[in-house]
C-alpha cells in the first residue's frame, strides 16, 4: 500500500475516516519531546481505523474518542486514557540514541537528528498492529482502509474473540489468516510477549504466523522498537533507491532505506530541510 499512502502522507491533509467534531469530558498535557505531525505522517497507520489525522490532530480510540493535539494536549470523551498508553502510541519513550547515530553515518540522513525524527505511531496493543499488519500486506491503501473499516466499524479496536465473531468479506484470502491469528491469541498466545524476545526470534514468530512473510515481519519490527531488517520490497527498493549506501548504519541500514523515502515527502511538508 506505500504508493498510496505516501501520497496522502506527503499532501499533509486528513488521512482516515476523521471523526465528526464532539465535545470532551476532559483534557490533559503530556509532557514528552514528541512532533506529532512527524511521527503521524511517517506512518501509513494513521489511516486505518480507528486511527485517523485531520491534518493537525491525531484521532484515536483508547477505547473511547481521544483527541491528541500538536502541543500534545490530550482531549477524551468517556474513559479518560492512561498516560502510559498514550506515551506508547507516540513512541514518546523510545531511546532514539542508536538510530540516529546510525543516521548520523550517511549524510542524507543527517536531518533525522535534526529534526527529531524517528519515531513511530504505533498501536496501544501489539494485538492492533498484527491486525493491521496483515491488513497492509500486498493490497492497495484503499484495500487496508476498506478492511479495516469492516473489521471496526466506528467502535474501538475489536478483541480476538469478537473478530472470531464478525463479518471478514472484504479480506478476502487474508479473512483465514486474521481467523488463526485471533484463535491463536485467543488459545493463550499474547502478542505482547514479543517485546521481551531477542530481534531473531520476534522475527522467527511472526512468520511463523499464517499470513505474514517476510515483508510484513519487518514492518511490525519498528513498532516493537526494534531496527527494520532491510528487506526488499518494489516499491520501497524503487524509491530508497541503493541499499549499499545505508550499509554503515549497521543492523539500522533497514530502518535507514525508509526514513530515505519518509524524507521525500516530509520535505514536502517542510519538516525536513534541503540544501541548496
Amino acid at each position: 500500500m506505500g504508493a498510496q499512502a505516501a501520497a496522502l502522507l506527503a499532501a499533509g491533509g486528513p488521512v482516515g475516516d476523521v471523526p465528526t467534531a464532539t465535545s470532551y469530558d476532559g483534557s490533559l498535557r503530556l509532557a514528552a519531546d514528541v512532533d506529532l505531525a512527524r511521527t503521524a505522517l511517517t506512518h501509513g497507520g494513521v489511516g486505518l481505523r480507528p486511527t485517523a489525522w485531520d491534518g493537525a490532530r491525531l484521532h484515536l480510540r483508547l477505547p473511547d474518542p481521544v483527541v491528541i493535539e500538536a502541543d500534545l494536549t490530550v482531549r477524551w470523551r468517556g474513559t479518560r486514557p492512561a498516560e502510559a498508553v498514550l506515551r506508547r502510541v507516540l513512541a514518546a519513550d523510545d531511546d532514539l540514541e542508536p538510530l540516529r547515530a546510525a543516521c548520523d553515518r550517511v549524510p542524507e540522513l543527517a536531518w533525522v537528528r535534526s529534526t527529531g525524527a524517528g519515531r513511530v505511531l504505533r498501536s496501544p496493543t501489539v494485538w492492533q498492529d498484527l491486525v493491521g499488519t496483515l491488513a497492509g500486506t500486498r493490497t492497495s491503501y484503499a484495500g487496508s482502509r476498506a478492511m479495516l473499516r469492516q473489521l471496526v466499524g466506528d467502535g474501538p479496536f475489536p478483541t480476538p474473540g469478537q473478530v472470531l465473531d464478525r463479518d471478514l468479506g472484504s479480506w478476502g484470502h487474508r479473512a483465514e489468516p486474521l481467523r488463526a491469528l485471533a484463535r491463536e491469541v485467543e488459545g493463550g498466545w499474547d502478542p505482547e510477549s514479543l517485546w521481551d524476545l531477542p530481534d531473531g526470534a520476534v522475527l522467527a514468530r511472526v512468520r511463523a504466523l499464517r499470513g505474514f512473510g517476510p515483508f510484513a515481519a519487518a514492518q511490525l519490527m519498528p513498532l516493537l522498537g526494534r531496527p527494520r531488517p532491510p528487506v526488499p520490497d518494489g516499491w520501497l527498493s524503487a524509491q530508497a533507491g541503493d541499499p549499499a549506501r545505508f550499509a554503515p548504519m549497521g543492523e539500522w541500514a533497514g530502518t535507514g532505506a525508509w526514513l530515505s523515502v519518509v524524507g521525500t515527502w516530509l520535505a514536502v511538508r517542510s519538516f525536513v530541510a534541503r540544501a541548496g
